[in-house]
């Protein structure tokens, strides 16, 4: 095995001293012309490679943000970190996807600094993480999270607002003619988890319009992939024929619930309409296509590359959306009528 170039060598091969082999590579004026063109020429010839961790550790940056999701298999995530890839290439940074599988395990092992890896800052999309292991994080590694609002009143926190997004796909719906509607990946009521805040938004909608919050028509999900909301509508359809709108967490679980519907010989739109959110790819292509909240992805980028960078203060940062409708949830009247 050949031995490792160093500056040691270079700095011997070109006639020089080390920290002028340095200044050449950190492109510092100091050195003449002849000397810096002696230098590179050792450079070359010895193949030499300059260790640029190394480097960055003793300048006291990696220029890296770790963005860490509980796993790629959702689409949104996929697209989230190409977001923070382009939107942190201008700044000088990068961004590392780290992949936590959504445990509670590997989510304390990010948030307490004991991955073994070296990034100027968290970007955190927990999944299991608790409030409380939140406020006992002593790592100094400036953090900011998303989507799940288990932050502390110190940790910035970005993301759109799920109830009040949740409340207008309901009116939408409501003011398509439906009147029979469900919710597919509620959480409990009163948390602070998307799944609790968004079944919290569906339940205020239902209330105003006057209409009745029936448990028959509620499921509940630890995960929010297609095939549980290919159970869940299949489970909600079969007991309650009379459900006219199923309001899933998030697109994956529209994509599932449209399978079963199709599966139980429901027609969406006709007699069924279904909505989600985070508005991927995959909604865009259904047959219908289907109606979803759009968070405005490069304003969350933003935000948090501000927020992680120290360029903003700490804080809440709510992000706008907007329902794009889609031939799922078209109304059985006209809207009024």
């Amino acid at each position: 095995m050949a031995k490792r170039v160093g500056v040691k060598e270079v700095a011997e091969h070109a006639g020089v001293s080390w920290k002028t082999v340095s200044n050449v590579m950190n492109n510092r004026p100091v050195v003449r012309p002849e000397t810096r063109a002696r230098v590179l020429q050792a450079v070359e010839e010895l193949g030499y490679t300059p260790n640029l961790i190394g480097r960055q550790l003793r300048q006291g940056s990696t220029r890296t943000i770790a963005l860490v999701v509980p796993d790629l298999r959702n689409p949104y995530f996929a697209r989230l970190a190409q977001t923070l890839q382009e939107a942190a290439r201008p700044r000088g940074y990068t961004v590392s996807i780290e992949l936590s599988g959504g445990g509670i395990e590997a989510e304390q092992h990010y948030l307490h600094g004991r991955h073994g890896r070296l990034f100027d800052g968290l970007i955190f999309s927990p999944s299991a993480v608790t409030i409380d292991a939140m406020a006992r994080r002593t790592d100094p590694t400036p953090l900011v999270l998303l989507g799940e609002r288990v932050a502390t009143a110190r940790i910035p926190h970005v993301a759109i607002d799920n109830v009040a997004s949740s409340v207008d796909l309901v009116r939408h719906l409501i003011d398509g003619g439906r009147r029979h509607i469900g919710f597919l990946g509620a959480e409990a009521v009163g948390g602070t988890s998307t799944g609790s805040q968004r079944f919290e938004g569906y339940r205020a909608a239902l209330r105003f319009a006057g209409l009745p919050l029936s448990a028959d028509l509620v499921a509940a999900a630890d995960s929010w992939q297609r095939e549980d909301g290919y159970r869940l509508a299949q489970q909600v359809l079969r007991s309650s024929p009379e459900v006219d709108a199923l309001v899933c967490a998030n697109d994956l679980l529209a994509v599932g619930a449209l399978s079963a519907a199709r599966d139980l010989g429901r027609t969406v739109p006709d007699d069924l309409a279904l909505v989600g959110w985070d508005d991927i790819d995959e909604v865009r292509y259904a047959m219908p296509p289907l109606t979803s909240v759009a968070p405005d992805l490069d304003a969350l980028a933003e935000a948090a590359l501000s927020a992680v960078l120290g360029e903003r203060e700490e804080g809440q940062v709510v992000i706008d959306h907007r329902v794009v409708v889609r031939e799922s949830s078209r109304p059985v009247r006209a809207p009024g009528s």
